[in-house]
Parts: C-alpha cells; sequence; structure tokens
C-alpha cells in the first residue's frame, strides 16, 4: 500500500512561513498552506523525512546551508515567459535611444529573473535597437538557484515564446532536433550579453552592479508586506542612478510608500534627487 504524505500542520505551516519571509521576503497567506504542503512533500519523500515537523528541525541546523537554499527554490514562485506585459519592452526600445543619445552605456537590471525569460526579452530590444554589439549590458539576478541554472541554459519548450514577434524568434532563436524537437535555445551571442549571479532582494543593496539605467522588479512586490516592501524598493534605489527608471507589474503599485521615486505610469517610476519623497 502506497505511504501517504503527512498533513501540514497549523503550526508547521508556521514555521515554513516564517522561515520564507525571513530568509526571502516572501509573506505567505493562509491560503498557500496547501501549496506549501505539496511542495515540501516530494523532498520529505526523497529525503525519507518522516514530518513536516523533522523537516523544519533539518533546516534549522547551522549546516543545512544547502538544504535551506533548496526550501527557498521549493517554496518561491516563478511564472514567467517571453515578452509579458509587452508595453514595457515598447517603452525600453525609445528609453535606451534616449540614454545612448546621452553618450552613456545601457545598463539593464532584471531583479527577479526567475527562468531568464525577461532579461533575455530584454536583451534582445537592445539588440533590435543599439546593435548586437552595441554598448548595453543586461543583469539578470533571482534568489532561486534552480531557475538560475535553467536561465543560463537557455532552451525552452516553444510554448514559452508563443508572444515573442515572429522576425524577432527567427532572428535570436535555434530550433531544437531530435531530442530537443519542440524546444527552442536562445542565439547563443544574443545569451552572452546577459550576466546571471544569485541575489536575495533582502540584500539587493550589496549588488556588486551599481548606476542602473532601468530596473525590471516586476510581479515581485506583490509577495511582499509593505514593511518588506520598503525596505527592498529603498536598498533598490542604491543601486540606480539619478533618473533611472523602475518597471513594476501592471497589478502592482508604490502608493503612498516614502520613497525617491516619481510616478511616470502606473506602472513606471523614476529616481528623482533627496530623499523623504512618496511614490504615487
Amino acid at each position: 500500500m502506497q505511504r501517504l504524505d503527512p498533513i501540514l500542520s497549523d503550526e508547521e505551516f508556521s514555521c515554513f512561513k516564517q522561515f520564507i519571509l525571513q530568509e526571502a521576503g516572501i509573506d505567505l497567506p493562509a491560503s498557500k498552506r496547501s501549496l506549501v504542503q505539496s511542495r515540501l512533500a516530494k523532498r520529505l519523500r526523497n529525503l525519507g523525512v518522516s514530518s513536516y515537523g523533522a523537516y523544519w528541525q533539518l533546516l534549522r541546523k547551522p549546516e543545512s546551508h544547502a538544504e535551506r537554499q533548496h526550501a527557498i527554490n521549493m517554496l518561491s514562485t516563478n511564472e514567467t515567459y517571453f515578452f509579458r506585459e509587452p508595453q514595457h519592452f515598447q517603452w525600453l526600445e525609445n528609453q535606451a535611444l534616449a540614454i545612448q543619445q546621452r553618450g552613456g552605456a545601457v545598463k539593464v537590471w532584471s531583479a527577479a529573473c526567475s527562468s531568464g525569460e525577461e532579461p533575455y526579452t530584454i536583451a534582445m530590444v537592445l539588440a533590435e535597437t543599439l546593435g548586437m554589439r552595441g554598448n548595453w549590458k543586461v543583469y539578470a539576478t533571482d534568489i532561486n538557484t534552480k531557475v538560475l541554472n535553467l536561465a543560463k541554459r537557455a532552451v525552452y519548450p516553444k510554448e514559452r515564446v508563443q508572444r515573442t514577434p515572429p522576425l524577432l524568434w527567427q532572428k535570436y532563436f535555434l530550433r531544437g532536433r531530435d531530442e530537443y524537437a519542440g524546444m527552442v535555445r536562445v542565439l547563443p551571442e544574443l545569451a552572452n550579453r546577459v550576466e546571471f549571479s544569485s541575489l536575495n532582494l533582502l540584500h539587493c543593496n550589496r549588488f556588486a552592479q551599481t548606476d542602473f539605467d532601468i530596473v525590471f522588479l516586476r510581479n515581485v512586490l506583490i509577495y511582499f508586506n509593505e514593511e518588506t516592501k520598503l525596505d527592498v524598493l529603498r536598498k533598490l534605489c542604491s543601486r540606480m542612478r539619478e533618473g533611472g527608471h523602475l518597471l513594476i507589474g501592471h497589478s502592482e503599485s508604490l502608493h503612498k510608500l516614502n520613497l525617491p521615486l516619481a510616478q511616470e505610469e502606473p506602472s513606471r517610476y523614476r529616481l528623482i534627487g533627496g530623499q523623504g519623497r512618496e511614490a504615487g
């Protein structure tokens, strides 16, 4: 008889809720309890751990660094595709040209890049606008090491690229054959223009790169509570140049947050000089 997975108790859910809040800033509502249970159940089976409580004790051990990262990977959400919210990329074309005309390099940061679709989309737009060998660079970071490995691989099911304009599809993707049938690979010359690294947004002020012209932080803030959101955004602003832009998801808002950001469009903000200004 197949063994049934254990049930995640309220107390155990509270432990994992506090863990992911502290480690990644993700504030899980009670409605996500079944999701947490299902995502952790497979790991318990693989490790031969009998209960969620026992797994929690394993995570608390000082030497369990790798397992804590594994838990973060399982509990963080990663849903994305190429050319998601396309209005941002239409704006990016004009903004990149304006930056180039001022004589500087165009530096763009995909701050929660997931499996890579967003930074590769950015790279396509910049390659088309400024040339493949133009003066631009895309940096991409995420806390989830599993999806970062997928991003670096740059191989995707065709369904994930279906919103890519046909001309760009033909120019920047290679069709898979044999065991890779139904898959595409980002053109290596383009993929090499994106630099991936692991970064926890709670500590994004430690990111070595600075003076970003444009930062994409889309569909991430919805997982943070107000305190974490404000803390992350203040640190992120320290990595941007004055006059640089922050793009967030269309369903997100910075309303009444005390930040040096001026709203230009519902999901686009510009970094302004001075502190103590309200966004929104």
